[in-house]
């Protein structure tokens, strides 16, 4: 027998939700609608800016620094070709290297006379009055040593940061390469200011050379005159110390040329310095150089500059000067002083 179920009881009344009225619902929207309008006419009449002033145009201004104030120039679309112009030439210009480089030599010709023309008694090296970088290769010059270049005067010693070599003709090779401009310009700083306290240390009677170098050779050479072993007295040295103050760094480094020159010119010792172990000559390089000085009989020193505690054991430095009969000396550039850097007078 099929159970009968109950039919289901009728909700009820109380527990339906209240209908609102459709005047309540329509009064409602209307007050929000109002209330809408007004924040947006509040929004569009409120007043930008400060105070009263009169809105600017946004604009792109170029700042000039001039030393006693600033001038400002708009940056107009028409000038951005100008502008890009402008900025690629003055990164040229910063790029390009110190103005007391000098136009690049024949070194060809320089060369070819040097083979075909006997050295002179006055110890010249050129009689072509020649001056300037001598971009010089490794091979720029011969052997050296059977030159002629006139009787010895007054032997003395001179030293540089420490090592000190005897006779009567020095010359001093010092890297003048980028990397000289490190800490602060102090290994540069300091290396000139050695340099000139060596050559006020000599006398008449001596004779000198100052050989500056990166790529390229720049030795002491007064204008007009041919490249020579300069007398120790002190009107000479006064033009070398402004020679000394014109140096600036830059460029990288190149070192044979520039001891390859030194030996041409037969001295007692050379005083080399630089702060660059690489790039590092070759043992037959570091031979061939060693033949040249034994040729001139010639001492090598060599002064290593680095910012490390000690040297490398394996500088090539230290083999040029066992090679050579002279001494090593490492400086710390960490622990130089800061010096000031001289201002370059007038040349001769």
């Amino acid at each position: 027998m099929a159970s009968e179920n109950p039919p289901p009881a009728a909700e009820s009344d109380d527990l339906a939700p209240p209908r609102r009225p459709a005047s309540a619902m329509t009064l409602s929207l209307l007050v929000h609608l109002v209330l809408v309008l007004l924040l947006v006419f509040w929004a569009s009449g409120s007043q930008r800016g400060t105070g009263e002033a009169v809105d600017r145009q946004i604009g792109i201004a170029r700042v000039h620094r001039l030393p006693d104030r600033n001038v400002y120039e708009e940056v107009t679309s028409e000038s951005e070709s100008a502008t890009q112009a402008q900025a690629d030439s003055a990164a040229s210009a910063a790029a390009a290297p110190p103005a007391d480089l000098s136009p690049p030599l024949d070194l060809d010709g320089l060369l070819a006379a040097m083979e075909s023309t006997p050295m002179p008694s006055n110890q010249s090296i050129s009689g072509t009055g020649i001056s300037g970088d001598l971009a010089l290769g490794d091979d720029s010059f011969g052997d050296g040593g059977s030159s002629n270049l006139g009787e010895l005067g007054e032997k003395g010693s001179a030293n540089l940061f420490g090592v000190s070599g005897s006779g009567n003709r020095f010359v001093y090779v010092l890297d003048r390469s980028d990397s000289m401009n490190g800490f602060g310009g102090r290994p540069l700083a300091s290396a000139k200011a050695e340099l000139i306290r060596s050559l006020r240390s000599l006398t008449r009677g001596q004779q000198f050379q100052v050989i500056f170098y990166n790529e390229n050779v720049k030795p002491f050479q007064v204008s007009g005159s041919p490249l020579t072993m300069i007398t120790g007295q002190s009107s000479e040295v006064d033009r070398a110390e402004r020679y000394i103050a014109s140096i600036r760094a830059f460029g990288g480094t190149k070192h044979l040329g520039a001891l390859k020159l030194a030996l041409r010119m037969s001295p007692d010792v050379v005083f080399f310095l630089t702060d660059a172990d690489r790039p590092r000559p070759s043992s037959l390089q570091l031979q061939d150089i060693q033949r040249r000085a034994e040729q001139s009989g010639t001492s090598i020193h060599a002064v290593e500059f680095g910012s490390l505690p000690n040297g490398a054991p394996d500088s090539f430095l230290r083999d040029l000067a066992a090679m050579n009969n002279g001494q090593y000396q490492y400086v710390d550039v960490r622990k130089l002083k800061q010096l000031a850097e001289p201002g370059p007078e007038a040349g001769e």
